[in-house]
């Protein structure tokens, strides 16, 4: 079985490169598993077991680094393919314990730690612009399990991820046809594509734990703490 992990560094962020490769060689329990990363600066990896490939990529200003992620993964769709399973992590992420079979399904998802205890979906955070291709209406039916998905560690069956990120692809330039951009960029579109193809499998917020929180959760994946807007300079 192969498994490749994809994520976007570029200028600053590709700091954060080595620790996630190192988590993920320590922590990610399969036997044949890849890491690219898209960068736009020549990247230099540790000793791993785990494979690393890179692919270049031109660094592009917030939010547009976010929003973009999935044409830049389709880049190299051809590839990709030939994986088992795909999962988007971000880079400023890192494995904290052993994951393993748990995450494998064919649409994955992350409860968003910040959304779950919550349960009035109208609360949730999607994009109510009528305007935008992500937008969720406050009355819409569908938002079953009542749950908003974290998009910083998200993936699936390989054929099942590139459907997906087509279609987001197919909806972000749409907006960008139309000088808009959705509330939560890459989140909103994966969120509203995820109401009409429900998640077959659900992580707690634990496989997002944002570094300095403190919620009921076993710490699985931590998202780094960092200042947003010096790291984007």
């Amino acid at each position: 079985m192969k498994i490749a992990f994809l994520t976007i560094a570029t200028n600053k962020y590709i700091t954060y490169i080595n620790g996630l490769a190192e988590s993920l060689d320590a922590y990610a329990k399969f036997d044949d598993v890849t890491l690219y990363v898209f960068a736009n600066k020549e990247v230099t990896y540790p000793p791993s077991k785990i494979k690393i490939k890179t692919h270049y990529i031109t660094h592009t200003p917030h939010p547009l680094g976010t929003l973009l992620r999935y044409h830049f993964y389709m880049e190299k769709k051809d590839e990709l393919k030939e994986y088992d399973y795909l999962f988007h992590i971000d880079c400023d992420m890192k494995m904290v314990a052993d994951i393993g079979n748990e995450i494998l399904g064919d649409r994955v998802c992350v409860n968003h730690p910040g959304y779950y205890e919550r349960e009035d979906v109208r609360s949730y955070d999607y994009d109510r612009n009528p305007q935008s291709t992500a937008y969720v209406a406050y009355d819409d039916p569908r938002p079953i399990p009542k749950t908003f998905y974290q998009n910083c560690f998200q993936g699936g069956r390989s054929s099942e991820f590139i459907s997906m990120s087509e279609q987001i692809i197919q909806a972000a330039n749409h907006d960008l046809r139309n000088n808009h951009i959705a509330r939560w960029h890459d989140e909103s579109y994966m969120n509203k594509y995820m109401l009409h193809n429900i998640p077959t499998v659900l992580l707690h917020s634990g496989y997002a734990y944002p570094e300095k929180w403190n919620i009921p959760f076993t710490k699985k994946i931590i998202h780094l703490d960092k200042n947003h807007l010096e790291m984007r300079k």
